[in-house]
């Protein structure tokens, strides 16, 4: 049975107002302890860690309250740690995460909102996607979240269900999850029925095709109680991608339209203001990277320049000074001026690892924002730290208990479930690689994602490629995780292999493009750091001499099916979702045309594997990247 949990948002209905709703104040709260690193914000001028404001004679502040937001970005349902690292520690996992915001919320009290900047479900580890993806919203209520914006895969399962994660209500088969914590009259008890989600998910640039009204609201407003004994408005506007619909499978998006970020945010800000609120903050599930060796999770490596999430705030309303953005995966705290307006932007990385935590500063008399700064923190988990053959020692101290007997029974009632036979393996398929970084694992995943989006309707794919990092574990005929016979492979097991439920995207690329797309896998080639080999499917084969002086040097002679690629080559090509953005600094991806979406790559590779039958699926010769002499 689920256990009463510790606190309400106190009287959330008065805490909260969506949209056009009625805005009530809250009781008075003691600010907490301030992040460091201040940003400069609408002419104020930072001197060494401080920030002084100067409005340079006008509007000078006779008080100013600070106001919290606490962000994360990108959970993905991933309830366990599960060994997920950061800057040298282990981190994540809902339990900490919810010590470390529950802590801040406590000590901030009604001068908080949180946040989650979308993708709190969807492309979920076993024990969540297995629970209809209920396990992490219900994780998101017990951390009292205000507002999430929704991102591209709450879209995995199509529009009703997304409306039912958030209205609650059994999914088609069942409410596999039961019993629910709730919270009626002011006591904690237990439902058989899906609950819904307590957060409000946001939608400005998201609307419905028949009925031409946002999906879920464009916005939503908090107030909060002042130093000085007023009231202050706080507006957060809730957006996605507008390439949604090119990552994620058509009919997760049917019926809806995407439309342009900047100009619907803008629209969002116009009806804030005429209700007098001061302070927007765009929450957008759209980012960038860092750029270079990453240090500390603050860093703003390159600034977001060239990035997505940088052209959609030079288009912004001036008054939109703070933004919280996600999608990337990425950690940074950067800020962008144009036109002379400075904007503060963040990212929280994935998965629960990252605690952002975003300090507003308020006119008390004018409700005006007079700076902002913000802090990063790693979520550790561990009382020792990764390295070679370390097992992660669990620090209980850092975890919420009662959020984590929530996590056990979820995990507990998923083993039967991640114990099914899908298939069988021939001999050992190891991400161990050959010294032009093939490896065996990689070329199955590559070739499954094929299978899935060759056919004309699925994509009509030629090739597809598999970016390395996406593949997270060995799977060998050896490991036995649920009584299965050596060989057979076990749903759980398959997850582990592909747990980021990433969605398969088909895109027309030239034979130029797929060349410079190889040449982007070495170090110092394009934005790549690190050599990075992609995993390529049986169609496809190429000569590789990474330690060519040049970056065009680096790729010989590729073909497709036998036969030569030339520049002017047009393909079909399959890649999932992170690197059709650009991930990993694969950029060329993003000049593909004709996107496709397409299934999940743990679909497409359970399905495979599921193929081979009895006989199982053969482990290949590491060849389809061979030496250039």
């Amino acid at each position: 049975m689920l256990p009463a949990f510790l606190r309400s948002r106190a009287t959330r209905a008065g805490l909260i107002a969506v949209a056009l709703g009625t805005v009530v104040a809250a009781p008075l709260a003691v600010t907490g302890s301030q992040p460091a690193g201040a940003v400069t914000i609408a002419g104020a001028r930072t001197l060494s860690d401080k920030v002084t404001v100067d409005w340079a004679g006008k509007h000078r502040p006779h008080g100013t309250t600070d106001v919290h937001l606490l962000a994360w970005n990108d959970f993905h349902g991933n309830l366990e740690p599960t060994g997920l690292t950061m800057y040298g520690k282990f981190a994540g996992g809902a339990a900490y995460l919810a010590k470390a915001v529950r802590d801040k919320q406590a000590a901030y009290g009604a001068r908080e909102a949180t946040v989650m900047a979308g993708d709190n479900i969807g492309a979920s580890p076993l024990v969540n996607g297995l629970f209809n993806e209920e396990p992490a919203t219900v994780m998101a209520n017990l951390m009292n979240v205000d507002y999430s914006s929704v991102g591209n895969h709450e879209f995995d399962k199509g529009k009703t269900q997304l409306q039912r994660i958030q209205n609650g209500g059994c999914a088609p088969t069942g409410c596999k999850g039961a019993p629910y914590a709730v919270k009626r009259h002011h006591r904690w008890t237990t439902q058989k029925t899906y609950p819904g989600a307590d957060f409000q998910y946001l939608s400005a640039n998201v609307t419905d095709k028949a009925t031409g009204k946002t999906l879920f609201p464009a916005y939503g407003i908090k107030r909060f109680p002042t130093t000085g004994g007023r009231s202050v408005r706080i507006g957060f506007i809730g957006e996605v991608l507008q390439a949604t619909p090119t990552i994620v499978t058509p009919t997760g998006v049917a019926g809806l339209d995407f439309t342009d970020e900047a100009a619907a945010a803008n629209r969002a800000v116009k009806k804030l203001a005429r209700q007098g609120v001061k302070v927007p903050v765009l929450v957008i599930h759209q980012g960038g990277f860092q750029t270079g060796t990453l240090t500390a999770p603050n860093g703003c490596a390159g600034n977001l320049a060239g990035s997505d999430i940088e052209a959609i705030a030079k288009k912004l309303d001036p008054s939109i000074k703070v933004i919280v953005s996600g999608h990337t995966h990425a950690e940074y705290r950067c800020t962008i001026t144009v036109n002379g307006v400075t904007r503060l932007i963040t990212s929280a990385a994935s998965y629960g690892r990252i605690l952002s935590d975003i300090k507003l500063t308020v006119d008390n008399r004018t409700g005006t924002l007079v700076s902002a700064d913000a802090a990063n923190s790693v979520v550790e988990n561990a009382l020792n730290t990764p390295g070679p053959g370390v097992t992660r020692k669990d620090d209980p101290s850092k975890a919420d208990p009662q959020v984590a007997k929530v996590v056990k029974q979820y995990v507990d009632a998923s083993a039967p479930l991640a114990n099914k036979v899908v298939g069988k393996i021939q001999g050992d398929l190891t991400r161990d690689a050959t010294p032009q970084g093939e490896t065996t694992l990689g070329s199955v995943i590559a070739d499954a994602q094929l299978a899935a989006t060759s056919d004309a309707s699925k994509g009509g794919a030629q090739l597809a490629l598999m970016n390395p990092g996406g593949v997270r574990a060995d799977l060998k005929t050896g490991d036995i995780s649920g009584g299965e016979a050596p060989g057979e492979v076990t749903y759980g097991e398959a997850f582990t292999v592909q747990p980021f439920g990433n969605s398969l995207v088909t895109k027309t690329m030239t034979g130029d493009m797929l060349r410079r797309v190889l040449e982007q896998q070495f170090a110092g080639c394009g934005n790549q750091t690190t050599q990075k080999v992609l995993q390529i499917s049986k169609t496809l084969t190429y000569q590789s001499n990474p330690s060519a002086a040049t970056c065009a040097g680096k790729v010989g002679e590729i073909k497709v099916n036998g036969a030569t690629v030339t520049p002017t080559t047009s393909l079909r090509v399959t890649m999932n979702n992170f690197l059709a953005a650009g991930g990993d600094g694969f950029t060329v991806f993003n000049e593909g045309t004709a996107p496709l979406g397409g299934a999940q790559d743990i679909d497409a590779f359970v399905a495979y594997l599921g193929a081979a039958g009895t006989t199982g699926v053969a482990v290949p010769a590491r060849d389809r990247i061979t030496p250039l002499s």
